[in-house]
């Protein structure tokens, strides 16, 4: 026997106003920015909760954004900073703390500048979005997998395995291929196609690098609080300060990051890194010379522990041959060796780590094809975008997430503005 409140709800859902594929930051924010009067949204949600990839980032507290007025932000996202600026102007940084706070969550800046929830926890964030979408009377579809967009005259058709909305407008924010155990699959490069667009080769971007040289495996977990990496790429250099942590294959950490950011998609086997893990001191060689003098009995790994991890000190003194020894009995040579590699560390990059491995998808919907100016397709009326799915994509430290609320911000806002 059928079930009647079944069959109503089809009926009720088949015609909507907007349709958003996707229920992370962009596909929430979106719906929040059209929903207006009687506006009738839906989102399709492949997972049964909405916002997991939202709920992992930071370490679960979410790096919501990155503290600066709006064209110091923008200006982070080269070589994508002329098409995230109107976007970034729509819902700045302070824009987006305010809107949380004004629903009860303050936030917080960090030394680096990265704004984090006072909480500390991502849930509240994802709270806060479901709570305002309920209030708006904003459906979200769990566990509906869309198969299928197809373009009709008056709007389109969202096909999915157990239910088929017709829509005015459609916004695609499925995110893009990193972290894909939160549901980004790359679902919404296969809508573009569908659509007309132009997919740019999803690539790895904000992800671990893979290093030739085998001791980083020996050090996996060890972690430095603030270094300098510089490299040169074609004739460039190029730095990158930051956080430090060696992986089971090579480094990671915020400052790799953004030097990953930087090669993404590139050929670069051996690519040479040099890592000064001590740049805050300019004269270390007379520093750690007067520290054995006053402390020549002394273990010499267990003196300049004060200066970085114990393992590493052992791993940098089996790498160069300097025996466990007192620091009276190392020589000058011995310690302007370790000195040297204390300042100029040279590493091997072979490869970056997988793309499931990234937070950050680099390519996707192509944005010579994208208006910035209201994300919408510039292929078919109607058509919008928001996120990751989008080829745009930010150093670590909130600009992601930023990129994810400003676009479906706007996509949302243009639709409204595009019904009424």
């Amino acid at each position: 026997m059928l079930n009647s409140s079944s069959i109503f709800f089809k009926v009720i859902m088949t015609e909507t106003d907007l349709c958003i594929i996707g229920a992370g930051p962009a596909g929430m924010t979106a719906a929040i920015a059209a929903c207006e009067g009687s506006k009738k949204i839906v989102i399709f949600e492949s997972n049964t909760t909405a916002g997991r990839k939202l709920l992992l980032t930071g370490g679960s507290r979410c790096n919501l954004t990155h503290t600066g007025k709006p064209d110091e932000i923008i200006r982070a996202y080269k070589p994508f900073d002329r098409f995230v600026r109107h976007c970034i102007y729509e819902l700045s940084p302070q824009k987006l703390r305010d809107f949380f706070a004004q629903r009860g969550l303050d936030t917080v800046v960090e030394e680096d500048g990265c704004v984090f929830p006072k909480t500390q926890r991502a849930s509240d964030v994802q709270q806060i979005l479901l709570e305002e979408l309920e209030k708006l009377n904003v459906k979200i579809l769990y566990g509906k997998k869309v198969k299928s967009i197809e373009k009709r005259d008056e709007g389109f058709e969202v096909l999915s395995e157990k239910l088929d909305i017709s829509a005015k407008s459609v916004i695609i924010a499925t995110g893009g291929l990193s972290w894909p155990q939160t549901g980004s699959t790359g679902d919404g490069y296969k809508f573009a196609q569908i659509l007309g667009h132009k997919i740019i080769k999803p690539v790895a971007s904000v992800v671990p690098l893979v290093a030739a040289e085998k001791f980083c495996r020996d050090l996996a977990g060890v972690g430095i609080g603030n270094v300098l990496i510089s490299c040169k790429i074609d004739n460039k250099k190029f730095s990158y300060a930051g956080p430090l942590i060696f992986t089971h294959k090579g480094i990671g950490g915020p400052a790799v990051f953004d030097l990953s950011r930087e090669i993404a998609g590139l050929s670069y086997n051996n690519l040479k890194i040099h890592i000064d893990l001590l740049p805050a001191f300019n004269q270390l060689d007379k520093m750690v010379a007067d520290l054995i003098g006053k402390n020549p009995k002394r273990n010499i790994i267990s003196l300049l522990s004060q200066f970085l991890p114990k393992a590493l000190i052992q791993t940098l003194c089996d790498e160069n041959k300097i025996p466990d020894t007192a620091a009276g009995q190392m020589s000058k040579q011995m310690r302007k060796t370790l000195i040297e590699k204390f300042k100029n560390l040279p590493l091997t990059i072979i490869s970056a780590e997988p793309i499931e491995k990234a937070t950050v998808t680099r390519g996707g919907v192509d944005i010579s094809e994208i208006d910035s100016k209201t994300m919408q397709s510039k292929l078919c009326k109607g058509l919008f975008f928001a996120g990751e799915v989008i080829n745009v994509d930010g150093p670590c430290g909130g600009y992601n997430l930023q990129f994810a609320f400003s676009s479906g911000f706007l996509a949302g806002k243009s639709v409204l503005k595009q019904l009424e």
